[in-house]
């Protein structure tokens, strides 16, 4: 039957005018029509019907003449055309990439086609789908680095320990002194002896200290709070944020606003076996006990310029590789890695020679000196080559550098001899009578002095930042099957859709068969 295309563009109008009911001449050619193809074909014609809802038209005939071969048709024929009606209305309309032209039956050839291309692409989504999905649980990060600058910043804590262990004035002569110089007399010295002699015979700070000033206002050794390193050294801090809950802070640069600390190192009182003389200076976070942090040696006779540079580091926890974070510590109030450490060294010696160092927390007995060296030195030394710890690292670290600037000599000539004249006043130098006949020798051999200061009033922060995050993957992972076979989110509903009304019809729709006025 032959038709003009215009004429077919009229009829889809009128369709539409008379709100999608059949017109009279409509009525009169299904009641005068002979079958049900000239039926489909004449409503096609007229415009009065989609292409592709002619299977739609067919049922509705069907049911209503009593089928093709003149029977009336089961529920469950009904039930299972209007599943495929919903399956075929998906594959016409789903934004999926040629899923259409796989199931047109017109070209074979052209399915195959169709069907290689969609496989094809479908597994090389499939591939980029699952290099950004093992990408992602990566968790890779970048490092952000920014300077910031600030009216106030916190000074840091600053500790300082004489690289001589013991005075010889006071272990001179006793068990502890023989036991060193011969070790057949180790197991004469008991533990509680041996932490008794060593402690008496540690460096003193009211001693140490000869002057003091910070921030233009002076100190004095009770500004300063004491902690022993992993060696056993009696070590002192300034600024240590235990004394009242303060921690002191500057607001303004350069050496009148910083720390200026003179000390003796009492040079004349080292051991037999001291090799190099002066101090260890570590600067570190209030936060943070530095029992393993190694600083700069400070020689004496000189007036050291050290300037301090502040790094913030913000670290990711699990499951990012930095995994940082703290466990809860049975000695220490705050949780940092080195005093992680030590707790975990002392449970190790303790578990393995039943005492400990003086030094180390807890209650466990004090190693006398022949179970240090039999036991609890060598299972230190295995401790720390085995890395036998498991201590996180913290997610907020507060880390100073000390950048030394520039040295120069102290005291001059003049300055050394009023120094001299003072140091003989001084009780602890007149039991000892050292030699000062050459005042700027001995004030050189024994004086450290320091200053400590901001060039600016800025940090370095370090924060790690995720590079690869839930919505980067998700993005990521949608673009590619996006590009490759067409599918984004609403493709998804659109299959869910199709499922709902394919179930919908398959057990739940009514099907009644109603007169219908033609």
């Amino acid at each position: 039957m032959k038709y003009q295309k215009n004429d077919k563009k009229k009829s889809k109008h009128k369709w539409r005018k008379t709100g999608g009911r059949l017109t009279n001449s409509t009525k009169q050619a299904l009641q005068n029509a002979t079958s049900l193809d000239n039926i489909v074909c004449m409503l096609e014609i007229k415009g009065e019907m989609n292409v592709k809802r002619r299977h739609m038209y067919k049922d509705t005939i069907n049911l209503l003449s009593g089928g093709k071969d003149g029977g009336v048709k089961s529920e469950k024929q009904i039930r299972t055309e209007k599943v495929k009606e919903h399956m075929d209305d998906y594959i016409d309309s789903s934004s999926l990439h040629g899923l259409s032209y796989i199931f047109d039956k017109r070209h074979s050839i052209r399915r195959v086609i169709w069907f290689v291309i969609t496989v094809a692409a479908f597994g090389f989504a499939m591939q980029k789908v699952y290099e950004s999905t093992m990408n992602y649980f990566d968790f890779p990060f970048n490092t952000a680095r920014m300077r910031k600058y600030v009216d106030e910043l916190e000074f840091p804590a600053v500790s300082f320990c004489n690289l001589n262990d013991m005075r010889i004035s006071v272990l001179n002569g006793t068990l502890v002194d023989a036991a060193i110089l011969d070790n057949s007399k180790m197991g004469l010295v008991s533990g509680e002896e041996y932490r008794q002699t060593t402690m008496g015979a540690a460096h003193k700070l009211e001693e140490m200290i000869v002057s003091c000033k910070f921030n233009g206002e002076p100190c004095s050794a009770k500004n300063f709070t004491q902690f022993f390193w992993m060696q056993g050294d009696r070590c002192f801090t300034f600024n240590s944020g235990k004394i009242n809950n303060k921690i002191l802070s500057v607001r303004g640069t350069g050496v009148e606003k910083g720390l200026t600390l003179t000390i003796n190192i009492q040079h004349y009182e080292y051991y037999r076996d001291g090799k190099t003389a002066g101090i260890h200076l570590i600067l570190h976070g209030q936060d943070e006990t530095p029992v393993r942090i190694r600083g700069p040696m400070i020689p004496p006779g000189f007036t050291t310029y050290i300037q301090i540079l502040k790094k913030k580091i913000l670290n990711l926890e699990a499951p990012y590789k930095t995994k940082c974070g703290s466990i809860p510590l049975k000695y220490f109030k705050k949780y940092s890695k080195h005093t992680c450490w030590l707790e975990q060294l002392t449970d190790f010696v303790n578990g393995l020679c039943f005492c400990k160092d003086f030094f180390m927390p807890g209650d466990a007995p004090i190693c006398s000196l022949d179970q240090a060296f039999q036991c609890m030195w060598p299972n230190w030394e295995i401790f720390d080559k085995e890395k036998k710890y498991n201590c996180p690292l913290s997610c907020e670290i507060d880390t100073f550098y000390s950048h030394t600037a520039s040295r120069a000599l102290f005291p001059s000539h003049a300055h050394s001899i009023a120094l001299a004249r003072e140091f003989e006043q001084i009780d602890h130098v007149k039991k000892l009578n050292p030699n000062i006949s050459d005042e700027k020798t001995f004030m050189r051999d024994n004086l450290v002095r320091l200053k400590l200061y901001y060039d600016d009033l800025s940090y370095e922060l370090l924060e790690q930042q995720p590079s690869y995050g839930t919505l980067v993957w998700l993005g990521d992972v949608g673009g590619q099957i996006g590009l490759f076979i067409g599918a984004g989110a609403m493709s998804y509903f659109e299959f869910i859709d199709c499922i709902a009304l394919m179930i919908y019809a398959r057990f739940f729709q009514s099907f009644k068969q109603k007169p219908i006025e033609v």
